[in-house]
């Protein structure tokens, strides 16, 4: 998968693409193409405004963007805070979940356990 024809097949500007077999940072090359766009959300902002957000980038070229999701593995991955009890709960309205539900994308989440101490640092 070619990532200029995602992006001319889609009609949306990505804010990362790489093509497959790209030096990663640690220098081996990629093992598959990536294009990403991200939300420009604060990051303590709730989960559903940030998917909003990209759902809101997404709109125009929907019917694109949905058969392209027909054809390919297409993942809104999540990077998420571990709750170690003090923070609230992540939920999707069931309006958010239909409309990805719509377009044929997979969720995955990734949550990431922050140390105590840098997180007390953070409040």
């Amino acid at each position: 998968m070619d990532v200029h024809e995602v992006t001319r097949t889609l009609g949306i500007r990505p804010d990362l693409s790489v093509n497959k077999g790209v030096p990663a940072i640690s220098g081996k090359p990629t093992t598959s193409s990536l294009w990403q766009i991200n939300s420009k959300r604060d990051a303590s902002s709730p989960l559903e405004d940030h998917i909003q957000e990209l759902l809101e980038r997404i709109a125009p070229r929907r019917k694109e963007f949905q058969s392209f999701c027909e054809k390919h593995n297409v993942i809104l991955y999540c990077s998420v805070e571990f709750n170690n009890g003090s923070l609230e709960e992540t939920a999707l309205s069931a309006r958010t979940l239909l409309l990805l539900g719509n377009l044929g994308l997979k969720l995955s989440f990734h949550a990431w356990n922050i140390p105590e101490r840098r997180r007390r640092l953070e409040d």
